[in-house]
């Protein structure tokens, strides 16, 4: 294969990029959480007034994100549906100003409150980062085009620090085919790009998760009806996003930067009450899978971040749907086992953290429409692989349910705008 030698130095080149930009996109997230939530609670020693701050906080980041992304619209969103249709030849790869529009866009949109994920910018960044470095060493078109896949799961792998996630989700997300390039690509790139990023960040997995035992399981059939609801309800999910994008778009006499600031201080409005419901998620999805949370907080957790995910999206500033999505389906799994043991007999509870880890790659399938990338992604962020019985069965439901409903996955229908238009 002409040429192989030179795209794998690229592929090398890039991945170090990748893992360097991902890795620092990371620790700015995880710096400014923690002073979003501490701010918050600064202005409760005005009860009155004190609502305002994360009110004009939440309205000023979120303009001040989409303000940055105006003269390159591909930033806007998660940008894995730029990457997708570059893929099928429906797009050219982004401008190289689209990585530190997206780095501090995302910074200041995610940092401020909007409940968006890290690994649409990664994943992004990467493959922006991997086609402007072909482009450097004058590869040819198919190849940029397989390098830009590659790093874009490079970006993922990082996002999530799931090597083997990331290079799945190229194969059967992004392009749909295992091709020896494209494979020798995405396996060094995204290698690369997790050992450079875990030399930065360390290498422990995203979600601490008790060790299970097998019979903590709960029966299969358990599974196959959860996984069938939330394939009903994941379809439902990807129309409130896209639902909640149309409205905004309605709007037009607002400038976009209007928009987005409405949406951040609406935000806001709920990170007042809890700033722990707001932002990415990591905190509030780890606490669902340490178990023993009430029903009752589990319904509030899931009726909050079911619109304020979607909600944050259509605000169109960097920031992927990844992350928002795993807390629904934790919550969703928590509180499906949470219900269910309270009809069974003493005795015979089922373990409300194994529905939870199937509930994440469940829902993951039912949106995205990817299940093995789903399976090993969580898998690899909550080390745990006992339950892959479970995700198989959640997941065969989760795809069914959606099937049948001739629901469309997310990025496919994102992709379908983009062509369209140039904001998501």
């Amino acid at each position: 294969m002409p040429g192989i030698g030179r795209a794998c130095l690229v592929a090398l080149l890039a991945g170090l990029a990748t893992g360097v930009v991902g890795a620092g996109f990371r620790a700015g997230l995880s710096w400014l959480g923690p002073r979003h939530v501490a701010f918050v609670e600064w202005a409760h020693a005005w009860p009155w007034l004190g609502w305002l701050a994360p009110v004009l906080l939440g309205a000023l980041g979120a303009g001040l994100a989409r303000l940055l992304v105006r003269p390159q619209p591909l930033a806007a969103g998660s940008g894995v549906q730029h990457v997708e249709a570059i893929m099928r030849g429906e797009a050219e790869p982004a401008s190289l100003w689209v990585v530190p529009i997206k780095f501090v866009g995302g910074l200041v949109g995610i940092g401020t409150g909007l409940a968006l994920g890290r690994e649409g910018p990664t994943i992004q960044m990467g493959a922006t980062l991997g086609a402007a470095l072909a482009a450097r060493f004058r590869c040819g078109w198919e190849v940029i085009r397989d390098l830009q896949a590659a790093m874009g799961g490079a970006g993922l792998a990082v996002a999530f620090n799931a090597p083997i996630g990331g290079a799945m989700f190229v194969f059967e997300e992004v392009a749909h085919a295992f091709r020896l390039r494209l494979t020798l690509l995405t396996l060094l790139g995204s290698a690369v790009a997790v050992a450079v990023a875990r030399l930065l960040l360390g290498d422990a997995p995203d979600f601490r998760v008790a060790p299970l035992l097998a019979g903590d399981s709960g029966p299969v059939l358990l599974y196959l009806g959860f996984g069938l609801a939330l394939g009903l309800l994941g379809v439902l999910y990807n129309r409130l996003i896209i639902g909640c994008i149309d409205t905004m778009e309605r709007l037009r006499r607002w400038p976009a930067e209007a928009r987005a600031a409405l949406i951040g201080a609406i935000v806001g409005g709920v990170a007042w009450y809890s700033p722990h419901f707001v932002g990415g998620g990591d905190a509030l999805c780890q606490a669902v899978l340490g178990g023993g949370l009430p029903i009752s907080f589990l319904l509030v957790v899931l009726a909050v971040r079911w619109f304020v995910g979607p909600l944050s999206y259509a605000a169109g500033t960097p920031g992927g749907i990844f992350s928002p999505l795993l807390l629904v389906g934790a919550a969703l799994g928590a509180g499906f086992a949470t219900g269910v043991n309270g009809l069974l007999p003493e005795g015979q509870a089922v373990s409300t953290v194994a529905f939870a880890v199937v509930g994440m790659s469940a829902f993951f399938t039912a949106v995205v429409r990817a299940p093995f990338t789903g399976f090993i992604l969580i898998a690899e962020m909550t080390a745990t692989s006992n339950l892959m019985v479970p995700m198989l069965i959640a997941g065969f439901g989760a795809m069914l349910g959606a099937s049948l409903l001739k629901g469309q996955p997310i990025y496919d229908t994102l992709r379908l705008r983009l062509r369209k238009t140039p904001t998501p």
